[in-house]
């Protein structure tokens, strides 16, 4: 894939045609560079713009402000892949339409097909599209220079590492396969930490749900009593109605017995007063005076034995009076007595009929706890069997873990000459630029931690965390990419001129000229974008012939601050082209 022509429906629009093979260079620059004047800038005259303009055209996600400040503006780019020629338009009013040769079709449907043309991936894999491996050639933000490995600011490892390691000839189903055997892991493992916080389970156990053979053991005796309990139950549809009547003898037989009480102790007292004696006779009396030598007289003596006969007469009728009680007493108590057995009898026939039956209410009661009971042993076997299948399957994951990574090392021993390409790659820019004492290359290794990364990609330079050192390291990794040619038929790199601003001007100059000799050797392009006091301090570091056609003849676009016209978009506007939204994941990856 090369880029050809970027341009415009509007006649204000600097179209950029780029050079076939070589260095195309977008020079910005202020229109007086001896100005003092702040308010003389190399910003904002569109170098950047350009990078988010190819990315629109490429299927980039819409832009809030093209729509709202470009409405009537359309953008078009040329471009070829192999010996095809394409030409993508893309109105900022309609953004979701993209013409490609005249042909309209979805966003989705144009990266498809770019997708299929550029890279060459043998099958789907998430997280690897268009979008995201062209963003590896022409990176598209500013945080996209903050690390040689960091393309899209709010992309996952995972997907850095997938994009990545793909460009870099590593295999994009061993990346993806430990990825999903990690979040496989992960889930399975949060499955298996929540069954104890279920309410149920909760309920057997205090800490340990792994301890629950004794509680199921239990569980299971319960059922089988209440099942026993069940199976011999009889209903008893009128159980309440002679349990009332059971209860109701069972009060008349208690009264009954305490009157009976009543009555025997009422016959006990009157046998006390049949054994009471009378009192001493007269004769008695008459003797006891006598023996004591007082005489009574014969009036006296009448008088006492007529007082005796009365008394004697007084008691004969209490003691008959007394018996005849005693007598209906005891023919009362033969009577209650007669009812109290009756009442038993009767009570012991309704406590006969009640014993081995039931209300059906009792019955419905054994039911439902029966059900309850079946449905927590159910649930708390089911929760044993399922602890047993979640171990089971995260020692398959782990053991599947284990064996990819057997997977993974015998793909870098049988890729060896591959990895070193790009170790060897990098290695010769970083020589380049810095002289052979400097320690460089691309390492890879395989991730056998628990990250879901399956390899291990670090690029190296001593003495790396220098500004300068980190734009080189950029750039070498990018030129890797490009020159290792794995997986891709990208013939291009765009840096923005952000990348040269912290790189020595020598540096810079060794970096043009290596650039220069490799990419018209080897048919591809570099597109940079630079500021003129960039280019200006090379000319002390470069031999005026080589400057000239390294530099000058390399220059496609001038764009400046000398006037509205002079700059990309031939007027002056702020533009937020930047922002979360755009820097989140390629459309395709959503």
């Amino acid at each position: 894939m090369k880029l050809i022509k970027l341009s415009a429906n509007k006649e204000g629009f600097k179209t950029v045609n780029f050079n076939p093979k070589g260095i195309s260079l977008i020079v910005g620059q202020r229109f007086n560079e001896n100005s003092q004047d702040k308010q003389s800038t190399y910003n904002s005259v569109g170098k950047s713009l350009i990078i988010t303009l190819i990315h629109f055209c490429l299927g980039s996600k819409s832009i809030q402000d093209f729509e709202d400040k470009l409405n009537d503006w359309e953008f078009s780019l040329e471009f070829m892949i192999d010996d095809e020629r394409f030409v993508a338009r893309r109105a900022c009013a309609d953004p979701k339409t993209i013409l490609l040769n005249d042909n309209a079709m979805s966003v989705a449907e144009y990266t498809s097909l770019l997708m299929s043309k550029t890279f060459l991936v043998s099958e789907k894999v998430k997280f690897l599209s268009f979008r995201s491996l062209i963003s590896r050639f022409i990176r598209p933000y500013k945080g996209s220079y903050n690390s040689y490995d960091t393309y899209i600011p709010l992309e996952t490892p995972y997907a850095q590492q997938l994009n990545n390691g793909f460009l870099l000839g590593l295999d994009p189903h061993l990346i993806d396969k430990k990825y999903k055997l990690k979040q496989e892991l992960e889930n399975t493992e949060q499955l298996k930490r929540k069954v104890p916080k279920d309410p149920i389970i909760k309920s057997f156990f205090d800490k340990d749900i792994e301890s629950g053979a004794i509680q199921s053991v239990e569980l299971k005796d319960k059922i089988d009593h209440l099942r026993a309990n069940i199976e011999h139950y009889k209903i008893a549809n009128d159980y309440y109605q002679v349990l009332k009547e059971a209860d109701k003898l069972k009060f008349d037989k208690r009264r009954l017995e305490l009157k009976a009480t009543a009555l025997r102790n009422a016959m006990a007292q009157i046998e006390k007063s049949l054994d009471w004696q009378p009192d001493i006779p007269s004769q008695a009396i008459i003797s006891m005076y006598e023996e004591a030598k007082v005489h009574f007289s014969d009036l006296i003596k009448k008088s006492l034995s007529e007082v005796e006969e009365f008394n004697v007469s007084l008691i004969e009728n209490r003691r008959k009076r007394l018996q005849s009680d005693r007598t209906n007493l005891y023919k009362e108590l033969i009577s209650i007595e007669s009812s109290i057995e009756r009442l038993g009898a009767q009570m012991e026939e309704k406590l006969q009929y009640l014993d081995g039956r039931g209300a059906l209410e009792d019955y419905n009661k054994m039911i439902t706890q029966l059900k309850d009971f079946e449905f927590k042993l159910h649930k708390l076997e089911s929760y044993r069997k399922l602890l047993e299948e979640y171990k089971i399957k995260i020692e398959e994951i782990k053991q599947e873990l284990s064996r990819q990574n057997i997977e993974a090392l015998k793909f870098l021993h049988t890729h060896e000459e591959e990895m070193k390409l790009n170790l060897i790659i990098f290695r010769n820019v970083v020589h380049e630029l810095y002289g052979e004492f400097k320690k460089s290359g691309i390492e890879i290794s395989v991730d056998d931690g628990q990250s879901q990364n399956r390899f291990v990609i670090k690029a190296k330079i001593d003495d790396d965390s220098g500004d300068g050192v980190g734009s080189v390291k950029i750039f070498s990794f990018d030129w890797t990419l490009l020159r290792a040619k794995h997986n891709h038929k990208v013939k291009f790199l765009f840096h923005d001129s952000r990348l040269l601003s912290e790189i020595d001007s020598r540096q810079v100059s060794t970096l043009f000229e290596l650039v220069h000799k490799a990419t018209n050797d080897n048919d591809l392009q570099y597109i940079i974008s630079s500021n003129q006091y960039i280019l200006d301090s090379l000319k002390n570091e470069m031999d005026p012939i080589i400057f000239n056609k390294v530099i000058d003849e390399s220059i496609v676009l001038r764009l400046t601050d000398e006037s509205d016209n002079s700059r990309l978009l031939g007027m002056k506007i702020d533009l937020n082209y930047e922002n979360a939204k755009q820097m989140a994941v390629p459309q395709e990856q959503e």
